[in-house]
């Protein structure tokens, strides 16, 4: 990194378009898109009940009752949302705004790692670009924290090479206190990344250990200690907050359902790369036929980065550059995507299609698979490791270190070398998505939000009241309440997400743990029973769906929201997930029976029923 003049026009003009378009790409633009709903509404939930609370307030205490709710991941992202919800932003927009932050400082981050590696300035902005337009991040959108984790693997790895090679130029102190930082912000925003921050700045360290015999002693004596104490004083500090150190491991067919299949890294899944549609070389692809989820094939397409950054490690691997360990990073990255079992282009037999439909067999069996790679023992024995159940969310770790191999190339070439840059732009122009549609999403995204907080919000406001103790039945995973109960007032037993429930039901009264599943006339005297008990002060039973109307409101045939035709497929796959007025029509029974009831009251919506106790009851029970 040589260049020490001012930055120029040009270069500067550069530098503020790859902000807007990577903002407006991802959709973090405040007023106008929302990268994604569901996830938004859940964290969402957390912001806004931050903001409730005092300005340290971390813990959520409007659902999840009778205690305080921990995030389970995503306080990076939750907490500073909230201070966005106390400057008076609407959630929606605070959500954008809370993304956009972050995407910036993954730019900058992958901006300054480049010129680290040493890439021009130009060039360096162009490789940020590159970075930030990869499936892996923008694809795991609905996965909120876990793409906002990827995008800032450039800045965690920039802090590591800052540690472990560059000690005299950034200063000893700052740089282990970057990294303390970095460790800490890791955590605290998604526990995937932080597991591959913490393995591949490991691989990284012993690279540099075995080939810098110049730094081995300071390496030895201050990187590796520092390494150590800061990724477990941000465990533990993790495992303080959350009440806990482990949660409940997966089988070994989860990993090797969501494990990475090679036809998905070679050949795009159809609807998600404009280009490679265009050509006709994309395939669709469902959970009907394949193991996983949408999200196993739809992030992973990474054919274009690894051929590059396998040719350029060629080029420069005479030069003792980090492109080597890098290259390690990737074998590793790749090697733990894969899962327990090889797969290539691997389907549900005929007859588990029909008897399991979809999510039923997302978990795969071993012999529908090529044979072991041997990462089975890894996978359920060693900690952190076990806990990457979605084993192909490895495949971002490969994928920036291939990257950061062209990025190291690109900084060896000779000044106006064109090929470098002539595949960093070609990388970037097949990442593309169908643009239009990706913004006609985006704007959904916003417009739906709005749309709760309307035809919703609004409603809930006039039939609870603030502070009052509220049970929706059923319960399941309710991503919906997170964001209901702190906007209205209310306290509610329901939470969403599979480790907050979790933590959540060990506290509840026995009578709304029982109100799981299908609600029948045989779970009626639940429902009076919290009432009496006083453990709530009213039941709430929703037609719309707690989980599935938080990512698509209120339903497939009655969002404004424009579908494609392969999002509306999906979304029509959804078991249970029907529209307000079908669901009305199916509780109908239920609700006829609980207003034969003398003691209870009944108010029956077009979203929702509530039951009370009538006031003259409720009054003698207080």
């Amino acid at each position: 990194m040589s260049e020490v003049d001012n930055w120029t026009t040009r270069q500067k003009a550069f530098a503020i378009l790859a902000v807007g378009l990577t903002l407006f790409f991802h959709g973090a633009v405040p007023f106008l898109m929302t990268p994604t709903l569901g996830q938004a509404v859940w964290t969402t939930g957390f912001a806004k009940s931050f903001a409730n609370g005092a300005l340290y307030s971390i813990y959520a205490h409007d659902f999840g009752f009778p205690k305080p709710a921990a995030i389970a991941f995503g306080l990076a992202g939750a907490l500073p949302e909230s201070w966005l919800i106390r400057l008076g932003l609407r959630p929606s927009d605070a959500y954008a705004g809370m993304v956009a932050l972050w995407l910036i400082l993954a730019l900058c981050s992958a901006y300054l790692i480049s010129r680290t590696l040493g890439a021009s300035r130009s060039v360096s902005i162009l490789s940020a670009m590159t970075w930030m337009s990869m499936p892996t991040i923008w694809a795991h959108a609905d996965y909120s924290m876990l793409s906002l984790g990827i995008a800032l693997l450039p800045f965690y790895f920039l802090v590591a090479l800052n540690l472990f090679q560059h000690p005299l130029v950034s200063g000893t102190k700052s740089a282990i206190f970057l990294h303390f930082v970095a460790a800490f912000f890791s955590v605290f925003m998604d526990g995937y990344t932080f597991i591959m921050f913490a393995i591949g700045s490991s691989i990284l360290y012993f690279y540099f250990l075995l080939t810098d015999i110049s730094k081995r002693r300071y390496l030895i004596t201050i990187a590796l200690p520092v390494q150590i104490t800061n990724f477990y004083l941000a465990y533990l500090a993790y495992m303080l907050y959350v009440g806990k150190g482990q949660f409940e491991t997966s089988p070994i067919d989860f990993f090797r359902g969501w494990g990475l299949d090679l036809s998905f890294v070679a050949v795009p899944t159809k609807g998600f790369h404009w280009f490679l549609d265009l050509l006709g070389v994309s395939v669709p692809r469902t959970d009907a036929v394949y193991f996983g989820d949408a999200s196993v094939w739809r992030t992973t397409f990474s054919l274009p980065v690894i051929l590059a950054g396998l040719f350029a490690w060629w080029q420069v691997r005479r030069k003792r550059s980090v492109a080597t360990g890098f290259l390690a990073l990737a074998i590793v990255g790749f090697f733990m995507a894969l899962g327990p079992t090889l797969k290539i282009n691997a389907t549900k037999p005929e007859h588990v299609q029909i008897t399991q439909p979809r999510q039923q067999s997302a978990m795969m069996p071993a012999e529908y698979g090529l044979g072991p790679t041997g990462s089975t023992w890894i996978s359920e024995t060693l900690p952190g490791f076990k806990s990457m159940r979605a084993s192909y969310r490895w495949s971002a770790l490969g994928i920036l270190a291939l990257w950061a191999c062209v990025i190291v190339w690109a900084g060896s070439s000779r000044t106006g070398s064109v090929a470098p840059v002539a595949i960093l732009m070609l990388i970037t122009f097949l990442n593309i998505p169908n643009l239009p549609q990706r913004y006609r999403s985006l704007t959904d995204n916003r417009a739906q939000f709005l749309q709760v907080d309307e035809d919703l919000i609004e409603k809930l406001r006039v039939s609870l009241k603030r502070n009052e103790v509220v049970a929706f039945a059923p319960w399941g995973n309710d991503f919906i309440a997170n964001y209901l109960a702190p906007a209205i007032g209310f306290r509610t037993f329901n939470i969403g997400g599979d480790k907050n429930l979790t933590s959540a039901q060990a506290n509840w009264p026995p009578a709304m743990s029982a109100l799981s599943g299908e609600l029948e006339t045989s779970k009626i005297s639940l429902i009076t029973k919290m009432l009496r008990d006083r453990n709530a002060d009213v039941v709430v039973i929703p037609y719309f769906h707690m989980l599935w109307s938080a990512h698509l409101w209120p339903c497939v045939d009655q969002t404004r929201a424009k579908l494609t035709e392969v999002s509306r497929e999906d979304w029509n796959a959804i078991p249970g997930f029907y529209c307000p007025d079908q669901r009305k029509i199916m509780l109908r029974p239920v609700i006829q029976e609980i207003e034969q009831l003398p003691d209870v009251e009944v108010a029956d919506g077009d979203l929702f029923a509530t039951v009370r106790l009538r006031r003259q009851l409720a009054a003698g029970i207080d």
